[in-house]
């Protein structure tokens, strides 16, 4: 797959049930540099730690993490882990429950979107600071999550920043 150069956008559907299939791992090596829009769905059980292949994508825009598509409770980004171009990032339905990142992680990320992440306590505060940030979005999300976007969307207030918009669906 790495040598169709000109790809932009990948959808990756599993129908299998995590418990039947062995944890997969991304290879860097898998995905062409071309890639701007990739999206897991399904029951693909990568570990969180694998998301560091990501990162080398340098035109990925779009990242979107749905129905346990990654396996853990916890993602913790190592300070190299620098998504340089996301501009949007999604989770439905994943059983992340902490999430250690800084926005220095996701210096360009405009649209955070959580659905249905009922055990995640918390977005990362930090992200307060990414100044692109425009929005986060939450769907049937747990209520310390939805706090930490309040406090997040007050930050950006504070700093005279209102372009930061939180929307809260239950």
């Amino acid at each position: 797959m790495s040598r169709l150069t000109k790809l932009e956008a990948l959808k990756c559907v599993s129908n299998a049930f995590l418990s039947w299939t062995p944890p997969i791992s991304i290879k860097e090596s898998f995905f062409p540099a071309s890639l701007k829009r990739l999206t897991f769905s399904g029951w693909f059980g990568f570990p969180w730690e694998d998301i560091s292949t990501l990162v080398k994508l340098p035109n990925l825009e779009e990242l979107k993490l749905k129905d346990r598509a990654a396996i853990g409770y916890v993602w913790r980004l190592r300070d190299d882990d620098i998504f340089e171009s996301l501009k949007l990032l999604l989770f439905r339905k994943v059983l992340l429950t902490n999430w250690v990142a800084s926005s220095d992680n996701f210096p360009s990320l405009k649209h955070l979107v959580l659905k249905k992440c009922d055990n995640l306590k918390e977005i990362p505060i930090d992200f307060g600071e990414i100044c692109s940030l425009e929005s986060i979005e939450l769907h049937n999300c747990s209520t310390s999550a939805e706090d930490s976007a309040r406090k997040i969307e007050q930050e950006q207030e504070d700093m005279g920043n209102n372009c930061l918009k939180v929307y809260i669906h239950t």
